[in-house]
């Protein structure tokens, strides 16, 4: 596999990892039998599930900046 394949597989599964842990976080807030979740930001979560401040920032319409200091708060 080369350098570019291996970051490409990355970024896919970083993608998917921010899927999950969105799909999970709404199942959790959305289903009033379950624990309450914690408060996170959105940035914090998208973050965790390994995507760049970058990747967040265009996803969410936010400079990077901005979701540098969303993540340092929490």
């Amino acid at each position: 596999m080369n350098e570019e394949t291996g970051a490409l597989l990355k970024s896919m599964d970083a993608k998917l990892s921010a899927l999950v842990a969105l799909q999970t976080h709404r199942v959790l807030i959305e289903d009033a039998e379950l624990a309450r979740p914690r408060p996170r930001s959105i940035d914090k979560l998208l973050s965790d599930a390994g995507l760049t401040q970058a990747e967040i920032g265009a996803i969410l319409g936010k400079s990077v900046q901005a979701v540098s200091q969303m993540i340092a708060k929490g």
